[in-house]
């Protein structure tokens, strides 16, 4: 069988979001390597289909990375393993293996649920061609990295087997053409349309409006001609561009190694103490805090509120001084991100009066949305005027 997919793919420091054919995935940015696979009853291979992303297991063979058997998000994490993540502030993303493994891994199992819904039985095997969109950190890309990354994904065929039980699928990727942009500069996209292209509407916006007293049916058109400073702040970096219209300004390039993931380093120990274990990963302690059922969830925000405060404050810092290199000609500050969730009771009040003696605006978005802003834009461009135009750009014999 053959399938086509655009991917936009936000490989975050601490949670992977991809768009696969327009369907959102949400995992932890986690692997580790194992031996054999964990199954050794004789189950059903469909009984894995529905849920694939949840119980991941794939052999890789791939030009780009290290061939192994992988467990791959969410069972990466259960699976007690050893695992293998993005050290915030530390790894460079285009140097790095487990961004290509889980990019990948996920894509293999959308192809695998996909041919499955489309022929009603196990493929044996799924060819897969990939247009994809991701992101390189601000302080991370340049024309050298972003080169490098393309072609970790553009250069060769990736060899998948998927592991339903004991059933194998095979699954052969190929990427013709991939597309890395700065993080945080996708979002200009997803502000402005929704997935079918139309201009954006909704309860992303309601509180904006509210707050403004805007009268008017509102969308996203208001932000086509806006100057605005984005905050996108993720587990190991904040990124603070500034976009105007559709265009991303080069010279305003800054971001910063702040984020939530350097609270939660700084609180984990007391975490692990307070919870009576040796040690657990930050991705164990982001999803307690993601859960307000978790039995742990208390003591969680309890040992993150001082780290978050320190972070908060550098953040607002970092904010000022891009306002004061920009001479204040912003219209906006739009805050997004993972850690904007986390940190919004302490920097909402802060940026709501930083906007008011600055005459400026502040679009804080829902925590519904905050996260997956990024992978909303890369799909968004991926499926655009401006991909196709570099695609074919690219393609076309010299």
């Amino acid at each position: 069988m053959n399938l086509h997919f655009y991917v936009g793919n936000d490989n975050g420091n601490s949670e992977h979001d991809l768009i696969i054919d327009g369907k959102l995935i949400q995992q932890p940015n986690v692997n580790c390597t194992v031996d054999e696979i964990p199954w050794s009853d004789e189950q059903p291979p469909e009984s894995f289909i529905k849920n694939l992303h949840e119980q991941l297991v794939v052999t890789i063979d791939s030009p780009s990375a290290r061939p192994g058997m992988y467990y791959v998000g969410k069972f990466a994490l259960e699976s007690g393993e050893v695992l293998d993540n993005l050290q915030i502030g530390i790894d460079v993303k285009s140097d790095m293996d487990l961004p290509v493994i889980n990019t990948l891994a996920q894509i293999a199992a959308a192809a695998v649920q996909k041919a499955y819904d489309q022929e009603k039985k196990i493929p044996a095997q799924v060819d897969v061609e990939v247009d994809m969109a991701t992101a390189l950190p601000v302080t991370q890309h340049s024309d050298e990295t972003a080169a490098k990354f393309e072609k970790r994904f553009t250069s060769g065929t990736h060899h998948v087997t998927v592991h339903l039980g004991l059933q194998r699928v095979a699954v052969k990727i190929v990427f013709p053409f991939t597309k890395v942009v700065p993080e945080a500069t996708p979002v200009i996209f997803t502000l402005q349309k929704d997935a079918e292209g139309n201009w954006r509407e909704g309860d992303i916006f309601q509180e904006f409006v509210e707050t403004y007293k805007i009268e008017k049916k509102f969308n996203g058109s208001y932000f086509k001609d806006k100057r605005i400073l984005h905050v996108d702040i993720g587990d190991g970096s904040t990124e603070y561009p500034i976009t105007e219209g559709n265009k991303f300004l080069r010279q305003f390039v800054y971001g910063t190694h702040h984020g939530a993931g350097y609270a939660i380093e700084e609180a984990l120990d007391e975490f692990n103490r307070l919870i009576h274990l040796p040690d657990s990963p930050r991705q164990f302690f982001s999803d307690v805090l993601k859960n307000p059922k978790h039995k742990y969830h208390a003591r969680a925000i309890k040992t993150l509120k001082r780290p978050m405060e320190t972070q908060v404050r550098q953040i607002v810092q970092n904010v000022k001084r891009q306002l004061a290199k920009a001479r204040n000609e912003i219209d906006l500050i739009c805050v997004y991100g993972g850690g904007s969730i986390l940190m919004r009771s302490v920097l909402h009040a802060q940026l709501t009066e930083l906007v008011a003696e600055r005459e400026m605006q502040l679009l804080y978005i829902p925590a519904e949305y905050a996260v997956q802003l990024n992978a909303m834009g890369l799909d968004a461009f991926v499926r655009g005027k401006i991909y196709e135009a570099l695609k074919n750009k690219a393609v076309q014999p010299v």
